[in-house]
Formats: C-alpha cells, sequence, structure tokens
C-alpha cells in the first residue's frame, strides 16, 4: 500500500511525501521477509531519482533492488536493472 502510496505522491508532486513512502515501503517489506517487494520498491524509488536528476541518489536505489533481486534469485530483474541504467547513463555502473 505505502509503495501505490508513493507513486501517487510522485505523479502530483509531492515529493517529500513520496521519497518518506517510498522509503517506508522498503523498511516494510524487509521486516515483513517480502524481499521482492522491497525490490520492487528500491527500483521504483531509483526510477523517481532518475526522473529528480539524482543519479547519485538512485544508483543506491538499483544496488538495493539489485541485491534484493540477487536474494530472491531473479536474474531476469537484475539484467532489467542493469540494462536500464547502462542505457541511461552509457556506461557500466552497477556491473
Amino acid at each position: 500500500l505505502r509503495l501505490l502510496e508513493a507513486e501517487q505522491q510522485h505523479l502530483t508532486r509531492h515529493h517529500l511525501r513520496a521519497i518518506d513512502l517510498y522509503d517506508a515501503s522498503i523498511q516494510s517489506a524487509k521486516k515483513s521477509g517480502f524481499i521482492h517487494e522491497q525490490g520492487l520498491a528500491c527500483e521504483k524509488a531509483g526510477f523517481y531519482f532518475i526522473g529528480e536528476n539524482n543519479k547519485e541518489k538512485a544508483l543506491e536505489y538499483f544496488k538495493q533492488a539489485r541485491e534484493c533481486y540477487e536474494g530472491w534469485g531473479s536474474s531476469m530483474k537484475v539484467d532489467f536493472i542493469l540494462t536500464k541504467l547502462d542505457s541511461l547513463n552509457g556506461q557500466q555502473l552497477l556491473r
């Protein structure tokens, strides 16, 4: 639910609230042991920060997403994140 709220706040340009909700979503999923949902929340937060032209912060979240997806065993999601970042940055940042 928090992830959906974060996305809604992002779309309505309530940036500080969106960031808080992304982080709350990540922590809630982590606490509950839902590593795939934690990865998704990190991924969405990463894309949020790409949209805000904050690549440094985006990389932090994408690294967390990659770790979650690796722990979950989803090489396809790991590859997706790495490919997306490579295309955005023109270099291999997370490999």
